[in-house]
């Protein structure tokens, strides 16, 4: 079952992304939009992985198909939640990586620390099997 997503925000909080979550038969699915560049917009990817792991879920999708470019700060961001994720047991995939992200993820070996897929449903249908 799909949950409607909705955007996550911090009141005074002025951000250059917004988070939407649903759930997807029990993965949390990140939908991230905008860039992931300054501490406002990692402080609220990290308050969102935070929230759900206290619900129970551990198993997460971050669909970057809506960030056109991320920093050393989006990438800090990404290892903290897959390291703070990974101790409660879970797992963090990505999808939707475009070339800027790519060659970033290149360059840094992060492919070695996250799985990638093409899709959102490839990413689930996989952590499922």
């Amino acid at each position: 079952m799909v949950r409607t997503p909705r955007p996550i925000t911090g009141p005074g909080i002025e951000v250059g992304m917004n988070i939407y979550v649903s759930l997807a038969d029990e993965i949390a699915v990140l939908r991230i939009e905008g860039r992931l560049w300054e501490e406002g917009d990692t402080v609220e990817l990290d308050r969102m992985i935070d929230d759900t792991l206290a619900r129970g879920c551990t198993r997460f999708v971050a669909d970057l198909t809506g960030v056109p470019i991320m920093n050393s700060s989006g990438l800090g961001s990404l290892i903290a939640a897959m390291k703070k994720i990974r101790s409660r047991d879970g797992e963090m995939v990505l999808t939707g990586v475009n070339d800027r992200l790519d060659h970033l993820f290149r360059i840094t070996r992060l492919y070695t620390v996250f799985k990638t897929y093409d899709d959102v449903d490839a990413a689930v249908e996989n952590m499922l099997a």
